[in-house]
């Protein structure tokens, strides 16, 4: 079989991007028998998976580079044409988000969560962006093959979009990279420092992109709570790339918020960072918080969980899918609660260290190789 892999997402660094590369590059090392083909840009990113093919495509097409932003009809019909012409027995997209028409090639798309369609004023910035994602998302999933996505919350939120059989949805979960282990405080120390902490200080932590869904704003409002009513206040190291324009961006709302809660001194926006460095400060950071108000999975979360981080997150059904009971639960529009639950675990080693151990064995039976072993039976299945 040869299987067509859409692969221009693969120098992305947000969620669908670590999915492609991490999925993918398991899923052609475990099946010899297959050639994928990874039909990607002209590019000097990260390498494609050994045992692969490549067709460059013509142009500069890639993913999108501005939320709402849509492929000229034009690239379309090039990304068409080339998938069409290159005698592949399938089509892999990752990600809906990057889906483009292969005329006459059956395709598996993966559909990760309805976020666009649940809050489209916190995802896309007009209208005429938001039909016209709607348009290319229905368009891929009625003339997908397969659809699958990456938890069962998210299986029922896009059966529901779409009206769909959930039993006809296949699930592809994530998991954390290996990268993203428990790190010594010597080790981090250079991390922090870098982060612009102090050595041995403590701090919390959000990791995640600096979208309006992802909620950082309530996150800054609970520490103005906690500082305003005399309780400890860690500095917030809030992790993400601030210059992201390819998902709508909540950055400069953020910015002002911090400014007018005189909180300057007190939240720290050092933009993107390696993993590596992520890992460092998963591993040492008093408590990660994510107060994200949708969520088709929450890989962030599974990561500082693999880091053994004592975690704070939104009252999700993805959240509680991984997560349960191996962190602490708040609704994530309730800015009080927020602070109280920062307040526990700041306060409270013994939860801490509780809630490390928790969270740590609950992401343990996580693993890409498990997600390419789903990812192959799609394939297969498919083909039939």
């Amino acid at each position: 079989m040869r299987v067509g892999v859409d692969a221009t997402s693969w120098d992305n660094d947000r969620g669908y991007g670590r999915f492609a590369r991490s999925a993918v590059e398991r899923l052609v090392a475990r099946d010899a028998e297959t050639t994928y083909v990874m039909v990607a840009p002209p590019r000097d990113g990260r390498p494609m998976p050994p045992g692969s093919r490549v067709l460059q495509l013509p142009g500069q097409a890639g993913a999108p580079r501005a939320a709402g932003a849509a492929r000229p009809p034009a690239e379309l019909a090039r990304l068409g044409l080339a998938a069409a012409r290159a005698n592949l027995d399938m089509m892999l997209f990752p990600s809906v988000y990057t889906w483009y028409p292969a005329p006459g090639v059956p395709t598996v798309v993966g559909v990760h969560d309805a976020i666009a369609a649940t809050l489209p004023k916190l995802t896309l910035p007009s209208r005429r962006a938001h039909l016209l994602w709607t348009v290319k998302e229905t368009l891929a999933v009625r003339t997908a093959t397969r659809v699958f996505t990456v938890s069962r919350a998210a299986r029922e939120v896009v059966a529901r979009r779409w009206g769909l059989d959930c039993d006809a949805i296949a699930i592809v979960p994530e998991a954390p990279a290996p990268v993203f282990l428990p790190r010594s405080e010597d080790a981090a120390a250079p991390h922090r420092r870098a982060a612009g902490l102090d050595a041995d200080e403590p701090f919390l932590l959000f990791a995640g992109g600096i979208s309006p869904h992802k909620n950082l704003s309530a996150l800054v409002g609970a520490l103005a709570l906690l500082r305003d009513s005399g309780r400890a206040t860690p500095r917030l190291v809030a992790v993400g790339d601030l210059e992201d324009t390819r998902f709508l961006s909540s950055t400069d709302d953020v910015r002002v918020r911090i400014e007018c809660l005189g909180l300057s001194a007190r939240v720290l926006l050092p933009g993107f960072v390696s993993d590596e460095a992520l890992a460092a400060l998963y591993s040492t950071a008093t408590a990660v918080v994510i107060p994200s108000l949708a969520e088709g999975f929450g890989l962030p979360a599974v990561e500082a969980a693999a880091c053994e981080a004592p975690l704070i997150l939104s009252d999700l059904p993805a959240h509680r899918e991984t997560l349960d009971g191996a962190a602490l639960f708040v609704a994530p529009t309730d800015e009080p609660a927020l602070a109280d639950a920062i307040h526990s675990l700041v306060v409270d080693a013994d939860l801490r260290r509780d809630l490390s151990a928790r969270a740590r064995r609950a992401v343990e039976p996580l693993s890409w190789d498990a997600a390419a072993r789903a990812l192959h039976e799609i394939l297969s299945g498919a083909q039939r």
